[in-house]
């Protein structure tokens, strides 16, 4: 079909609906144009019947007959339109009157003055044919004479109708005419306005040839007017909407053919429609391999087992828009097994015509691997990478039912690190971490290969010794563990000495199950701490009472707190210089009612384990201030502070509140720590101890020595005093290396302009070797036990200071 062909059958309708209406116009009016021409001919008639009239009437009425004959005669050629003139008398007598001549005849009706009275002012008819005239056609006009109010007869008149059909074959020609210049203007009009069309046409069909083509970013002009410009706007949103579909298609397809997993499509006969680039790669195979492969053929081809591709084939007979998922193991060209989950869908077929249903393929080999990784991990302690708890109890586990079914021993130590939590809160996780590894490393060292060492938690370590129960050989191996602690750990420059304490229970003499084991075994340890650590218990049945006796002792103690039955007494510092006391050291003591006295060393231990020791802080700390203010002379008093006290930010604020309550000015007090309390990890104690050194409080590091080896601290904390432990003062002087150390001690502390105080002396030789080497204060029992505060005022208003006794062995 011609470009052009729909504007050819629109130009035709167009003329021939013009062509009709105009034809029916004129139909219309040609009735109306005729009787407007008979009118005009009927005027023309009656003009020159009323002259005619009036020219021959006398001679009519004279019947003059010859003057009328000569004037219409003339008449007749002068108007070469009148055909014919005739006069009818009333009784019968016609003069007619042509081009030709004149007639005189008689006629044979007569006209009566009735009819004359009945005939209009005039007639006109149009006839065809006539004897009496030259013309075929012509216009017969009738009109009565009356002359001088008498009837004479009528007049009739010939009118050629040539000027008539002039007149209507000019109408019909000026119809035509018009109704040529009206079609071929509209059509003009048409034409014109078809060529835009057509270009406007012409650029929506080649957008739509281009978006047909593939060309989606080819759009229709948006100056088109009309429906055109509508179809326009629809067509260019239709190619939006497909440009922005293909474009999500696209993606999907990238991403089909990009994604790791392997997708494969089937038809409703279940044949392969698609695979994508995962699944040729994984099997090295192309597209036309797989193309028309039906189900089975495809699980045979990934090497399926066929009780597995039986389940498979049964799930995607009863699927039904659902999806399904199975793991399945299958080998590659290279044999390589591959573990893989492979999930079944239904496609919904009113939407997917050719589509039944698809497989993804995602592969898990690496989950796999993971999972078994992480089920190997799950036995093994990350950090000491010993095995763990888990693995501690599924061993024990088997153990006592292997040592039950074949009647045989077990043993199983349960070990916690000495001062771990020192260590670790001073120096670092870091430094905490390797001491736990290394310690781990040094239990193993000490059994067998074939006994079991884990790692509960912390700074727990258990091992599992089958095959013996003989408390002499469980003791040196538990003896071969403490062996191996006593040598220094080197750590990030820091020489550190631990140990262990170990508690030892034995199937099944000390339990038949895991559970009592264990807790039999954690009891015994605990044990073994309460004895002074680096140490090791067997289990016994009296160390549940001494459990008991711990939650009894801390209980008593709450209620010692809030009844105040605890009380101070005080150890003298004696100054060698001076012979003086001006210092001495505030003790706690707790006498129970039904106990007794019970020692620090037993309730404070607790009294830190159970968070009690805040409230003993803050009551000591009272006690002194308000002994201060009752005693009557000026001495200064050293106050034991723990840990606890130490890292709670409120504590030097309270400290202060107490002597401003008292009145008391703060370097009346010295307040003592311990090594690893002033030494914490990364120096968190640090910005407390300046505060408290600027408030004016004398600081001390009470049981020097005993801590770490790095002394490197002592220039960056601001101490005032040194205690030398008693451990060294019990040495002295006979032991050659305690001496080098306790110089050294004096000398370092002399450097930094430090005071030292030997703490613990019992003996003159010990008090005059610490005399001779620059240690001037002295606290011990040489020459005062603690005393109460009465006895302490008495002994300070008497002056003379001398020593109690010359062998004096140290009590709490």
């Amino acid at each position: 079909m011609k470009k052009n062909t729909i504007f050819k059958h629109l130009f035709k309708r167009v003329a021939f609906i013009l062509l009709s209406v105009n034809l029916i116009f004129s139909i219309v009016l040609l009735p109306i144009y005729q009787d407007k021409l008979v009118r005009m001919i009927a005027i023309q008639g009656e003009t020159f019947a009323n002259s005619t009239i009036a020219a021959c009437g006398e001679a009519l009425y004279t019947q003059d007959y010859s003057f009328v004959i000569s004037y219409v005669s003339k008449v007749l050629q002068q108007t070469p339109e009148i055909t014919f003139v005739s006069f009818t008398s009333l009784n019968g007598q016609v003069i007619e009157l042509n081009k030709s001549g004149w007639n005189l005849n008689q006629s044979h009706k007569s006209i009566t003055g009735n009819l004359l009275k009945n005939i209009s002012p005039y007639s006109i008819e149009h006839e065809s044919t006539s004897s009496n005239t030259d013309s075929a056609n012509s216009f017969i006009f009738k009109k009565p004479i009356n002359i001088s109010g008498l009837d004479w007869g009528t007049f009739s008149l010939g009118l050629s109708d040539a000027e008539y059909q002039a007149l209507l074959y000019s109408y019909f020609r000026n119809v035509v005419v018009f109704s040529l210049l009206i079609i071929s203007l509209t059509l003009l009009l048409l034409h014109g306005s078809s060529l835009k069309l057509v270009q406007q046409l012409s650029k929506l069909r080649i957008t739509a040839e281009n978006l047909a083509n593939g060309d989606l970013s080819s759009r229709a002009p948006a100056d088109s007017i009309g429906e055109i410009g509508y179809l326009a706007s629809t067509l260019n949103n239709m190619a939006d909407n497909l440009d922005e579909n293909t474009k999500s298609l696209r993606r999907l397809a990238r991403l089909v053919e990009d994604t790791n997993d392997s997708i494969i499509i089937f038809d409703n006969k279940m044949r392969v429609l698609f695979v994508n680039s995962s699944l040729k790669s994984m099997l090295d195979q192309s597209s036309d391999y797989f193309s028309g492969m039906e189900i089975n053929t495809f699980l045979s081809h990934l090497k399926i087992g066929r009780n597995k591709q039986r389940d498979i084939l049964q799930e995607i007979s009863r699927i039904d828009q659902h999806d399904w998922s199975t793991d399945i193991t299958l080998s590659r060209a290279d044999r390589k097994l591959l573990h893989m989950t492979m999930r079944i869908e239904n496609f919904d077929l009113e939407e997917v015509e050719s589509g039944g249903f698809f497989i993804v393929l995602t592969d898990i080999t690496r989950r796999k691997q993971l999972e078994h990784e992480l089920e190997t991990l799950a036995y093994v302690d990350k950090l000491t990478r010993l095995p763990n708890r888990r693995y501690f109890i599924d061993q024990l586990n088997e153990a006592v039912s292997e040592a039950e079914t074949f009647d045989s021993s077990l043993t199983v130590f349960f070990l916690d690190i000495d001062n771990f939590k020192i260590i670790n809160d001073s120096l670092g996780h870091e430094v905490g971490d390797m001491v736990l590894t290394e310690s781990g490393w040094r239990i193993q060292e000490a059994l067998r290969s074939d006994d079991v060492v884990c790692r509960l938690g912390g700074d727990e370590f258990t091992a599992i010794i089958r095959g013996v129960n003989d408390k002499d050989t469980i003791s040196r191996v538990a003896d071969n563990i403490l062996r191996n602690f006593e040598q220094p750990l080197l750590i990030k420059e820091h020489e550190l000495r631990t140990s262990a304490s170990i508690g030892i229970v034995s199937y099944p003499f000390d339990g038949i199950n895991t559970k009592e084991l264990i807790k039999n075994a954690d009891t015994a340890m605990y044990a073994a701490k309460k004895s002074g650590k680096n140490d090791y218990r067997f289990f016994s049945e009296d160390m549940h009472q001494d459990m008991r006796d711990y939650l009894e002792i801390e209980s008593s103690l709450r209620k010692a707190i809030s009844t105040s039955s605890l009380h101070l007494v005080y150890q003298p510092f004696v100054n060698l210089n001076s012979n003086t006391i001006d210092h001495c050291e505030a003790l706690i003591r707790w006498k129970d009612p039904i106990r007794g006295m019970i020692p620090p060393g037993k309730f404070i231990p607790i009294a830190e384990q159970s968070g009690l020791i805040s409230s003993i802080g803050e009551w000591v700390v009272k006690q002194v201030c308000e002994q201060i203010k009752k005693w009557d002379f000026s001495i200064n008093v050293s106050i034991n502070v723990s840990g606890t006290e130490l890292q709670d930010k409120m504590f030097a604020e309270r400290l202060n509140n107490v002597l401003v309550d008292y009145d008391i000015e703060p370097y009346r007090i010295q307040l003592e720590f311990t090594e690893h309390v002033l030494v914490s990890k990364e120096g968190e104690n640090l910005p407390q101890l300046n505060h408290l050194k600027r408030s004016g409080y004398q600081l001390a590091v009470d049981d020097f020595g005993t801590g770490f080896s790095s002394l490197s601290y002592l220039s960056e904390l601001p101490i005032d005093v040194i205690k030398i432990d008693k451990s060294f003062i019990n040495r002295l002087p006979a032991d050659r290396k305690t001496i080098a150390v306790v110089k050294s001690i004096i000398s370092l502390a002399d450097s930094l302009d430090i005071s030292t105080i030997g703490e613990g002396a019992e003996n003159l030789s010990q008090v005059e070797w610490l005399d001779e080497h620059g240690c001037k204060v002295i606290q011990g029992y040489y020459f005062h036990k603690p005393m109460s505060a009465q006895e302490l005022e008495r002994l300070v208003t008497r002056g003379k200071i001398s020593p109690i006794s010359k062998n004096v062995k140290a009590v709490d």
